[in-house]
């Protein structure tokens, strides 16, 4: 990241045209960078005031286009800082040389999510507000966006915030109980300090709780279609995207190789994979489609295992469905061909018809449940990796804690516990954030923001 005290610049709408393009301007020099590529059809824009109309100057100070420039003050900015920003027609020529005129006039190009991070440093935001902005930015789905903006409104850091504060109270009683071992209005309640630690592990362990579906709203799920060969899977994989995607004939092996395609599940992108038959390989051909299948299930977060309702089942199936019960959470059985007379009766399948649509709105239900669970629930307050990892060390610091205070050990060992949980729990929100970690992060956002 550059340098806070610089003036920086960067084009703030996404590549190609558009009946629209920001620049946007943050920095001590702001305003003054700004004027330089800008003349007002009036009286000149003020901070706080409406968007100004005028035209936009080259570096040669030629008219280039018109439009709006709009000025902020710190106290009104995103970044916390002087900001301008000139909405311009969406030609990337004009916008590439209004970038390249603003740094002739001393602004430099921003990188990857400067602007948030600014942002973050000037104290408008913290850490895990900021990565929801980039998964706001990154949504595909109505659902993902809410839960992103949610977080952007900082529904995580607001639960994470009463958990730090209690350490830190009791982290300040332990010293004040060790500082002045004599006194006894310092000494620690009887049983006070476990409990205190037992609820903060309970609150820990609630919000690791819900990664799991937060994971997937945030990351999306794979989701692979296995089963022998004819059994309707490719038709089954059509008409779950509800278009002819995939080659259907009553030839068996058609499908030779993995087929990938997005699909939305109640809010939740998808990714539909269609898989070579399981069977007995005869060519080099058809073994790297059945072991791309085999890879394909093994990565999975949900395996839909198809079999033929019209036929008896075979020895590779019953084994296949022996595993489907071990890993009951990850695997779904569907019996198809519905619309035939039926010679598969199992408990714990769904039967569909593929070819006429019997019991696919059953089956998405299912496939969403599934993934998300059957009961209504908040939105998911942990998306991120990061943040589940920083909950379930300071959870584990905790239990470390919660045993020393059981076994009697002095408050010098269960206060460093106490404090390293604390700073688990504060690099969520980045009050304990390092340079390393910061440029980690917002190396993975879009220049402009």
């Amino acid at each position: 990241m550059h340098d806070l005290s610089t003036t920086v610049v960067a084009v703030a709408t996404p590549p190609g045209k558009g009946g629209v393009g920001c620049l946007r301007i943050s920095g001590e020099q702001a305003v003054s960078v700004a004027l330089t590529l800008f003349e007002p059809a009036g009286q000149g824009p003020e901070q706080g005031e409406k968007p100004c109309f005028g035209r936009f100057m080259d570096r040669d100070h030629a008219p280039l286009d018109h439009g709006f420039m709009v000025l902020f003050g710190p106290r009104n900015s995103f970044t916390g800082e002087s900001t301008a920003e000139l909405w311009t027609h969406g030609s990337p020529a004009v916008l590439q040389e209004l970038l390249s005129a603003a740094i002739a006039a001393g602004a430099v190009a921003a990188g990857p999510g400067e602007f948030t991070y600014r942002a973050l440093r000037n104290g408008r935001i913290d850490l895990a507000r900021s990565e929801a902005i980039k998964d706001l930015i990154d949504a595909r789905t109505r659902y993902q966006a809410r839960v992103a903006f949610e977080q952007a409104e900082g529904n995580l850091s607001r639960r994470i915030a009463p958990l730090t504060e209690e350490l830190e109270e009791w982290i300040a009683r332990g010293e004040a109980a060790v500082e002045f071992v004599d006194e006894a209005e310092t000494h620690l309640p009887d049983g006070r300090l476990a409990a205190v630690i037992d609820s903060v592990i309970t609150k820990c362990d609630e919000l690791v709780a819900g990664y799991r579906t937060g994971r997937v709203v945030r990351d999306g799920a794979r989701l692979v279609l296995v089963g022998r060969p004819n059994v309707g899977k490719s038709l089954l994989f059509n008409r779950l995207l509800e278009e002819d995607r995939a080659i259907v004939t009553e030839v068996a092996g058609t499908t030779r190789d993995t087929l990938e395609e997005d699909l939305v599940l109640d809010g939740i992108p998808v990714r539909l994979i269609d898989t070579a038959g399981l069977r007995e390989v005869r060519d080099a051909v058809e073994r790297e489609g059945v072991s791309r299948a085999k890879r394909a299930l093994e990565q999975a977060d949900l395996v839909l295992f198809v079999l033929d309702g019209s036929r008896e089942l075979d020895e590779l199936e019953r084994d296949t469905l022996t595993r489907a019960e071990t890993e009951a959470g990850r695997w779904i059985a569907v019996v198809n061909k519905s619309d035939l007379p039926q010679r598969v009766q199992l408990n714990g399948t769904l039967p569909v018809s593929a070819k006429n649509g019997d019991g696919v709105t059953e089956l998405r239900v299912a496939l969403r449940e599934r993934l998300l669970g059957s009961a209504p629930t908040e939105h998911p307050l942990v998306t991120n990796g990061r943040h589940a990892a920083a909950l379930e060390q300071a959870r584990a610091t905790l239990s470390k804690a919660a045993t020393a205070v059981k076994e009697g050990l002095s408050e010098e060992w269960v206060l460093e516990d106490l404090k390293q949980a604390r700073r688990e729990l504060a690099t969520v929100t980045g009050e304990f954030g390092v340079e390393d970690l910061y440029d980690r992060i917002f190396s993975t956002f879009c220049i402009g923001k």
